[in-house]
C-alpha cells in the first residue's frame, strides 16, 4: 500500500506546484511547501485504517511572516478555487484549522500552533519547555520545497535537543525506569496483591523504555499509538530491547516481570555506557527491598555532566493535542465538522 506521504509528495509535486505556479507568476519562490505537523501519514505509517475519516493528500503552503499580508490571501484564494476536488480518487480537503489536508500559513503561525511558541529556544530551559512529540511534529515528515529556504532552517535548528538537554533528557529516564513507574513500584505493588496498580506501572514502564530507546538514538519519540510500532525499526539498541519488552508485556508473571525489568535496566545501562555518557552498571543480587536501584547511579553520573540549573527541571510532557481537537471539533471544514455544532466563533457566541 502505498504510503500517504508519497501519494502527498505526488500530489504536490504533480498537482499543487505546477497551480501554485501558473495562479501565482513570480511568487512561488516565496512559498514553501510541506508534509508536516499532526498525522500517521506524516510519518509514512498510516495504513487502510487511518484513512476512514479526516484523511487526503496533505499539503503545507507556508510562506514567511514579512510575506502574510500581501501573499497569504492570494495563497488561499488559489488553493480555494484553482485546486481540483480529488486527485488519484482522492478528495482534496482544504483545512487551515488545524493544518492537515491542503493548508496555507505563515511559518511563524505554523511553529506557534504546534509548539506554543514561535520563538527558536535558545538557552537549555527554552529547550524543556517544549514538548518532545509536539518537537516531532515540526520536523518529521518532508519538505518537498522551500524557495526562501526559512523552513528548512528552522527544521534543522529543532531538529534534536543540544547536548547537555540530550544528557538529561536520558538521566531523566533512568531515574522513571528504575524507581518511580518501575521495576521499584511495581513490585512492591504485586508484594500488596495490587493487580490492577502492578499492571498500570508495567505499561507505564514499557512506554517509557521505548521513550528512552528513542533519546540514545537521538531521535525525538512519537505519541503512543505509533511508538511500538516506530521504536522498533530505530538503528541501535532497541531491536534487543523490543524482545525483553515483548517478554514483559506478554507474561502474566508479574513477579517474573520485576526481575525481567531489572534485566532491561541493566541492558540500556550498557547502553547508556557504550556511548560514553556513565560507566557500565553493577550488576547485584535481587534485593527483595529494591533499596539498590538499577540504574539511579547512571542518573547521577550523567546528571553530574550537565548545568546544575538543568537538573532540577521536569520535561514538559503536555502536548498540545488538546488544543488541536478542541479546534478540530468546531472546525468550518466539512471533514472536520460532520455532526458538530458550527464553528468555534459561532458556538462560543452562542454560549455567550
Amino acid at each position: 500500500m502505498e504510503s500517504g506521504r508519497d501519494i502527498s509528495q505526488r500530489f504536490i509535486e504533480t498537482c499543487l506546484l505546477p497551480v501554485l505556479r501558473r495562479e501565482l507568476p513570480g511568487a512561488i519562490d516565496r512559498l514553501a511547501v510541506a508534509i508536516v505537523g499532526i498525522g500517521s501519514d506524516v510519518t509514512g505509517m498510516d495504513d487502510e485504517i487511518s484513512r476512514d475519516h479526516h484523511w487526503s493528500p496533505r499539503a503545507n503552503v507556508m510562506l514567511a511572516p514579512r510575506e502574510a499580508g500581501e501573499l497569504l490571501p492570494r495563497v488561499a484564494a488559489a488553493l480555494e478555487t484553482a485546486m481540483p476536488e480529488t486527485f488519484d480518487g482522492f478528495p482534496v480537503h482544504i483545512d487551515n484549522t488545524i493544518m492537515t489536508g491542503l493548508c496555507c500559513c505563515s511559518i511563524d503561525r505554523f511553529f506557534e500552533y504546534y509548539l506554543g511558541t514561535s520563538a527558536l529556544p535558545k538557552k537549555n530551559a527554552d529547550w524543556v519547555a517544549l514538548t518532545e512529540v509536539d518537537l516531532g511534529h515540526v520536523t518529521s515528515g518532508l519538505v518537498v520545497f522551500d524557495g526562501p529556504g526559512e523552513l528548512t532552517a528552522r527544521r534543522e535548528y529543532l531538529a534534536y535537543y543540544p547536548d547537555a538537554v540530550w544528557r538529561k533528557r536520558i538521566a531523566d529516564w533512568c531515574m522513571y525506569i528504575t524507581g518511580r513507574d518501575a521495576p521499584y513500584n511495581l513490585h512492591r505493588t504485586v508484594k500488596r496483591g495490587d493487580t490492577t496498580t502492578a499492571r498500570l506501572y508495567r505499561a507505564a514502564y514499557c512506554k517509557q523504555v521505548m521513550e528512552l530507546c528513542f533519546a540514545l538514538n537521538r531521535r525525538y519519540s512519537t505519541y503512543t499509538k505509533w511508538l511500538n510500532r516506530s521504536y522498533r525499526t530505530l538503528p541501535r539498541f532497541a531491536p534487543d530491547i523490543a524482545a525483553m519488552i515483548d517478554g514483559i508485556m506478554e507474561s502474566d508473571d508479574l513477579a517474573q516481570n520485576v526481575r525481567r525489568m531489572i534485566e532491561v535496566n541493566y541492558a540500556l545501562g550498557d547502553a547508556i555506557a557504550e556511548l560514553g555518557l556513565a560507566s557500565p552498571p553493577l550488576r547485584k543480587e535481587f534485593d527483595d527491598a529494591l533499596t539498590v536501584l538499577t540504574l539511579y547511579d547512571t542518573a547521577a553520573e550523567i546528571y553530574s555532566t550537565i548545568p546544575a540549573d538543568l537538573v532540577r527541571p521536569s520535561f514538559n510532557r503536555t502536548e498540545m493535542w488538546e488544543r488541536l481537537v478542541r479546534d478540530a471539533l468546531f472546525a468550518p471544514e466539512d471533514c472536520h465538522n460532520k455532526g458538530r455544532s458550527g464553528p468555534l466563533a459561532e458556538h462560543l457566541a452562542r454560549a455567550e
